[in-house]
């Protein structure tokens, strides 16, 4: 394009427009600026406009007239009557496209489409392939595959697909330069696409001869238009990458401050945390050391109060010993002849002993009646110093997890500021997506179709 020529307060200009090589031819001439500047507006709107419409083209390989009623029937039940993105046309437009009994090359274009429009691109898939089989001369079969298996990262099957759409495209002579163009431009966008933003995946011995493959073969112009699309995702990636970096370091520098302000709370956190931790143990200490003190004093009492309780049942043993020998001995004076000489009463002493007996035994019941309560009081204090216990240090766990948890932040923090995964996922995704650089347009696609397929 050759620079406008400015001589003194005025500029001189007249432009004309060759649409063969899309290039610009400045005149010298004399015209009021006002004119020259709407004539300069307008040329460059009709390039601007020649530029999109050579990209617009979805529909490759135009359908030969005359069609068959049915041909438009079968189009227009896959991309009018079922076209709806819904569940219930994904299913009526599969089954109605498996029962067609005659299934030519744009009627199966028309169904990649449909599938395309109802998010089923494994199923658009496989129709392009069954499309490059049935109709190798099929331009929209060939890019079809091409584009979905860069889609799907399935580069090198891309590629071939690429080699052959240009093998086919070289053999395609009567095809409109419009049509030429969008192929040209695309196959570019999918080759800059390769040579870019997934570089890395991609077989370069491969890459590099399909690209060799159609620049050896593209007309000048067309050379033109493949280099540009390489050159407008590359252009695209840098830029990407670039605004990506920026965002990348603000998102570091905001995640830096926001860390910083966290170490902060967190610190605090943990001397309140590490100060209540040690209250609790403290406490659990404590409740410990009262619960055993007063248990040894009761066991200490029940010690005492056991002596006791032996004491009197040995008393008692040694009363029912004697009680025993009474007994014999008043028997066997109940069996002789009573003597004058034999003045002892072996009775009196009985009703003596058998009263000692009886306090010495309500003495012992007094001892294992205490003896029992001691040890109720023991059992009590416990339960209940063990519950007291369990319910501290679950609170101490739970003080324990919380520091940790806090700690294993301030690790992370001290590690340098990272942006979050989801964040650096969709970046990688935005930046290594084909439908970043080139996206086929359903409704585009769908729209010349019908258009070569009116309804009378």
């Amino acid at each position: 394009m050759h620079p406008i020529i400015s001589s003194g307060k005025h500029t001189r200009v007249k432009l004309t427009v060759d649409y063969s090589t899309n290039t610009f031819t400045f005149l010298p001439t004399h015209s009021c600026l006002k004119q020259r500047r709407r004539q300069f507006l307008n040329v460059i709107a009709l390039l601007l406009l020649w530029n999109a419409t050579a990209d617009a083209y979805q529909l490759l390989s135009l359908p030969e007239p005359p069609s068959q009623l049915t041909t438009t029937e079968s189009i227009h039940s896959l991309l009018a009557e079922h076209w709806a993105r819904t569940s219930s046309n994904a299913l009526a437009s599969q089954k109605f496209y498996e029962n067609l009994n005659s299934r030519p090359a744009i009627v199966c274009v028309a169904y990649a489409v449909n599938r395309l429009q109802q998010n089923k691109t494994k199923e658009a898939k496989l129709v392009a392939e069954k499309i490059t089989e049935t109709f190798p001369g099929n331009l929209d079969g060939w890019m079809l595959k091409a584009w979905l298996n860069a889609l799907e990262d399935n580069f090198d099957t891309s590629l071939v697909s690429i080699r052959s759409l240009n093998n086919h495209l070289t053999d395609s002579v009567d095809l409109p330069i419009e049509i030429k163009s969008s192929i040209y431009s695309r196959m570019g966008r999918l080759i800059g696409y390769m040579e870019g933003p997934v570089a890395h995946r991609v077989n370069q011995n491969l890459l590099h001869a399909t690209t060799q493959s159609v620049i050896n073969n593209a007309p000048r112009k067309h050379l033109k238009e493949f280099n540009s699309g390489r050159a407008q995702v590359l252009e695209k990636y840098t830029e990407i990458k670039n605004s990506q970096a920026q965002k990348k370091n603000e998102e570091l520098a905001k995640v830096a401050e926001r860390d910083q302000k966290i170490e902060q709370i967190l610190n605090r956190e943990n001397e309140s945390l590490s100060d209540s931790e040690k209250k609790l143990s403290e406490e659990i200490e404590r409740v410990r050391q009262d619960a055993d003190a007063r248990i040894s004093t009761l066991e200490s009492q029940g010690s005492e109060i056991e002596q006791e309780r032996i004491a009197a049942s040995f008393e008692i043993q040694k009363r029912q010993n004697r009680l025993q020998y009474l007994y014999e001995q008043l028997a066997i004076l109940n069996l002789g002849p009573v003597s004058q000489l034999w003045a002892y009463d072996p009775r009196i002493e009985i009703r003596n002993i058998e009263f000692q007996i009886s306090q010495r035994r309500s003495d012992w019941n007094g001892f294992s009646f205490r003896l029992r309560n001691i040890s109720g009081e023991i059992s009590r204090l416990q339960i209940t110093a063990q519950q007291r216990t369990n319910l501290l240090t679950k609170e101490l766990k739970k003080l324990n997890g919380s520091r940790r948890r806090n700690l294993g932040k301030l690790a992370r923090i001290a590690s340098g500021p990272q942006i979050a995964d989801g964040k650096k996922n969709a970046m990688k995704i935005r930046a290594t997506s084909l439908i970043t650089y080139d996206e086929i347009s359903e409704e585009l696609y769908r729209q010349e179709i019908l258009n070569q397929f009116p309804r009378n």
